[in-house]
């Protein structure tokens, strides 16, 4: 009993003791100092509240506004304070919707005992990082200042924050110098966390990289790294996340990134010039244990995937698009029970059938892509086993029949693209009960039926009960209907992307001021019969990309289209607007790269208002009325591919200036007054040094060929052909919109749907060229058509020629060449279309090879050369070929050697008589049929004489 008194005595005193220190330890608690108070408050007052919360952060608020003296700060929103001293110890400022200026002496780091700053998505546009960071090299230990857009280098202090377990630097407009990223890695050896996405380092990267061995995440996503992977990267134990995608590295993947224990995410997609062996890319499926998203694309595993593949059971994205595997896809893919993500896109070196997918399969497949994977047949049925889908892509591939209606059954789908296949026959009704869908793309097929804006009938085909919809496709089908544009997008309030063009569907307006969403982005209404331009236009004021070509559009360009600044694509091409171009139209220069307004009947002057035209890359007016000269402030718009102002009635000297621009591909000024000789004013040494599509025909330029230009072209002379799809010159990096160009071809014009990016074209017939064609276009060995028609050049075709190899195309027509034709030409086996006529050749046809395939046409009006495929024989004597060719030289004076041969045939007086009446007379008519028929005669009982 005593024994329990003494341990309830005790107790109640251990209590007492605790209770007073409690209270004593709340009584002391220390509020935020004057000097941090004023610290934070000074860091305020260069701050302002983002009007919109375009970072579109979940919980956005302004969070300093109750920022003041009338409470504590370690109340304040985001400070976090130690309370037995009253130091601020964090700062989240994350979302905060924070705008202004961070100086380089800013008062965040006269916080002495700051752990944790967090000031990720806000907008601190033009603000350096501090130099001063250094201060908390004793304190700081958490770093985010992502998605800020900082600009400038990071400062060498960045290295001395050795306590540093997480730093955040993504997705902010600075660089490192190498020394600084270097210092960086060695000397933050507490490093948990590295994220420098989107920083530039542009840099080799050492062998014997000296990284943290305690690193669990490392993202160099975007950050320009070159060279070989350092190994040293692989032998991170503690590594979970690693990310090096959208680099320049190069090499192999070592086998020692199969053997990181803890790897949950492996990013290495687009790295480079990067190749994993077929064993370790196996190894490292089956070893990850752990690993739950994988992403290779673009890496070459390149060999056939194994009938059953044993992968990691908690893999949940799966991302080996464009990586070269071949083969049908193995049939338990879709059995992983954890599998989210499927993408295996891009891999179309073999032609597959559609994979199956087992009824039982029981993964939560959320996304599946596979386009550009060669795949043919028809979907199948079983696609409406994946209950969870919510992302479909199979675009671009071979696939053919009917679209499954238990497709469009799935409740979560969201997003379809069956773009770019063969697909035959109706949409199938259940599509258009689909509420989850947002977006839906089934352009470039051979679709049918009727679809109507309105519900008519009892199986009605609308689109308008989707009000989901965001974004709808149905381009290059043949599909029927008149949709009234105003009762659509009055339903369908959530719509962004309208491509209608080329699809069978006819839009009409009744010019009503319905209601358009603001954010409206992608509207493509190109031969839809449209007779007026929509009204509701006008409140799309952040369109990037207005397609209304090919339609009957007809008066002035609307000044509704001045609002839309942020527009990158305008075509208006193809229709019957009027009036001049305004001088308003530089005012949506900023963003815009197509500009086409091509085959209308616009009049007036070319304005001269681009010099702010940044991101211009196509400038196409051709067919239309325009007058007066080139403007000069296109130099400007120093990334302009394609210039085309063709067929107008330009009177212009010839733009030489041009030549500055660097990656100008394709200049057209053909049929125009353009004059006078072609003189290089060009301020670089090498002008033109992209070019590869010259079309100055039909002009009245003088003097000798453009010498310099053509040799520039040699820029493309080297051919390097592989099995590679075909590389088109492209308007946007994302290659959706190619340049077609239309180039005449023996007489007719041949129009290229895309250009080609090896393809070198010069045509400059009908011009008032002299003097001798350049040896040097022999060595344009990408040159394809070569078009010199209708000048006066003179001299001999050069041999030069005969190294063509890639030459389809070669017209001397009309002009005053001389000598015999090189038997080079004889050996360019792509030769399709050939025509030296009417010129002033002579001697034997080359014959052989693709000589053999033209017919006469390609030589006639030379007057000299004989063999086939012309009618006339060559002769087989010298002495018989000398008075042939004697009495051709005569021709032209009216006194021709068939007089002397009719002489030697009928008698030398005869003879006498018939060359005075044809000198007299001028030679009739008449008198040349006698003549022919004489020779004829003549010649065949020479040639039975022999």
């Amino acid at each position: 009993m005593s024994n329990s008194i003494l341990l309830f005595f005790f107790l109640s005193l251990f209590f007492i003791s605790s209770t007073s220190s409690s209270s004593s330890s709340v009584n002391t608690t220390h509020k935020c100092s004057v000097q941090q108070t004023h610290a934070l408050l000074m860091f305020k007052q260069n701050l302002s509240s983002i009007n919109d919360t375009s970072y579109h952060c979940s919980g956005d608020n302004p969070v300093m506004i109750n920022w003041n003296t009338s409470t504590d700060c370690c109340h304040w929103n985001g400070v976090t304070c130690d309370h037995s001293t009253g130091d601020v110890i964090g700062l989240d400022l994350s979302c905060g919707m924070l705008q202004g200026t961070i100086h380089p002496n800013t008062t965040l780091f006269h916080l002495p005992r700051l752990q944790k700053l967090n000031l990720a998505f806000n907008d601190f546009t033009d603000s350096q990082l501090p130099p001063t960071m250094g201060r908390l090299s004793n304190s700081l230990t958490h770093l985010n200042i992502s998605f800020c857009w900082f600009t400038g280098q990071v400062p060498t202090d960045i290295s001395h924050l050795h306590k540093l377990l997480s730093l955040d630097l993504s997705m902010n407009d600075i660089n490192f110098e190498p020394h600084v990223f270097i210092n960086l890695l060695q000397n933050l050896t507490m490093m948990k966390e590295l994220s420098l996405k989107g920083v530039q380092i542009s840099s080799v990267l050492p062998a014997n990289l000296n990284i943290s061995s305690s690193l669990k995440l490392l993202n160099l996503q975007l950050t320009g790294l070159q060279g070989n992977l350092p190994h040293t990267i692989f032998n991170l134990q503690s590594l979970e996340k690693l990310a090096l995608s959208h680099n320049g590295l190069t090499g192999h993947i070592p086998s020692e990134i199969s053997l990181l224990p803890k790897l949950v995410e492996l990013d290495l997609s687009w790295s480079g010039n990067m190749l994993i062996q077929p064993h370790i890319f196996s190894s490292l499926l089956m070893n990850s244990t752990f690993l739950i998203d994988l992403r290779l694309s673009g890496v070459n595993i390149g060999f056939v995937l194994p009938t059953y593949l044993n992968i990691s059971s908690s893999l949940r994205s799966l991302v080996l698009d464009f990586t070269g595997l071949q083969g049908k896809l193995p049939d338990n893919i879709f059995n992983l029970k954890y599998l989210e993500d499927l993408d295996l896109s891009g891999n179309n070196n073999l032609p597959v059938p559609f994979p199956k997918i087992n009824i039982s399969t029981n993964a939560p497949l959320y996304s599946l892509r596979l386009s550009y994977s060669g795949l043919n047949g028809s979907l199948p049925k079983s696609l409406g086993n994946l209950k969870y889908l919510e992302h479909l892509d199979v675009s671009n591939n071979m696939l053919s029949g009917t679209l499954p209606s238990s497709l469009f059954t799935l409740p979560s789908l969201q997003d379809i693209r069956l773009s770019n296949n063969k697909f035959q026959g109706n949409l199938p009704l259940e599509l258009f009960s689909l509420q989850s869908l947002k977006r839906l793309s089934v352009a470039n097929n051979q679709l049918t039926g009727q679809i109507d804006v309105l519900d008519n009938g009892p199986d009605p085909q609308t689109f308008r009960q989707l009000t989901n919809l965001t974004e709808i496709d149905l381009s290059y089908n043949s599909f029927r209907g008149d949709w009234e544009l105003d009762a659509l997008l009055s339903s369908l309030t959530n719509l962004d992307t309208l491509i209608l063009s080329h699809s069978g569907i006819s839009v009409t307006t009744s010019n009503a001021n319905h209601y358009v969403n603001p954010e409206f982005e992608v509207l493509s209404l190109g031969s839809c019969s449209l007779k007026v331009f929509p009204v509701s236009f006008q409140a799309m004021t952040n369109l990037i990309h207005l397609d209304l070509s090919n339609n009957d559009i007809q008066g002035h360009i609307p000044d509704s289209i001045r609002a839309m600044t942020d527009l990158m694509h305008l075509d208006l091409s193809n229709n019957d607007i009027q009036g001049h171009i305004p001088d308003w139209i530089g005012e949506i220069g900023n963003q815009l790269s197509i500009l086409d307004l091509s085959n209308n009947s616009i009049t007036g002057t070319i304005p001269n208002v681009y010099q702010d035209w940044s991101e211009l890359k196509g400038f196409i007016l051709k067919e239309n009325q325009l007058q007066g000269r080139v403007p000069i402030s296109l130099y400007k718009c120093q990334k302009l591919i394609i210039i085309d102002l063709g067929n107008n009635k330009l009177n212009d000297t010839f733009p030489g200036w041009l030549g500055d621009l660097p990656k100008l591909q394709g200049l057209f000024l053909r049929s125009n007054s353009f004059h006078g000789g072609i003189v290089t004013s060009s301020k670089l040494k090498f002008p033109f040094p992209s070019l590869q599509v010259l079309d100055l025909s039909h002009n009245g330029f003088v003097g000798h060929l453009p010498t310099k230009y053509l040799q520039n072209l040699n820029a493309k002379k080297n051919v390097v052909r592989n099995n590679t799809e075909p590389d088109y010159v492209s308007g946007y990096d994302d290659s959706i919109y190619y340049f077609t160009i239309t180039i005449v071809v023996k007489g007719v014009d041949r129009y290229f749907l895309r250009l080609l990016v090896d393809y070198v074209i010069v045509d400059l017939s009908d011009n008032k060229f002299e003097g001798e064609i350049p040896n040097i276009l022999g060595y344009l060995k990408s040159l394809k058509a070569l078009n010199l028609s209708h000048n006066s050049l003179t001299g001999r075709i050069p041999n030069a020629l005969g190294k063509l190899s890639e030459i389809e195309s070669l017209d001397l027509s009309w002009n005053n060449l001389t000598g015999e034709i090189p038997q080079s030409l004889a050996d360019l086996t792509f030769l399709e279309i050939l025509n030296l006529s009417h010129n002033h050749l002579v001697g034997r046809i080359p014959q052989g090879k693709q000589f053999n395939t033209f017919d006469g046409s390609s030589f006639g009006g030379n007057l000299k050369l004989c063999g086939l495929p012309l009618p006339k024989k060559c002769s087989e004597s010298l002495e018989e070929q000398q008075l042939e060719a004697d009495g051709y030289e005569e021709e032209e004076h009216g006194f021709t050697w068939k007089v002397v041969m009719m002489g030697y045939g009928c008698g030398a007086l005869l003879g006498i008589v018939l060359g005075y009446l044809m000198l007299s007379t001028g030679r009739p008519k008449w008198f040349n049929e006698i003549a022919d028929a004489a020779e004829h005669m003549i010649l065949n009982r020479q040639n039975k004489r022999r």
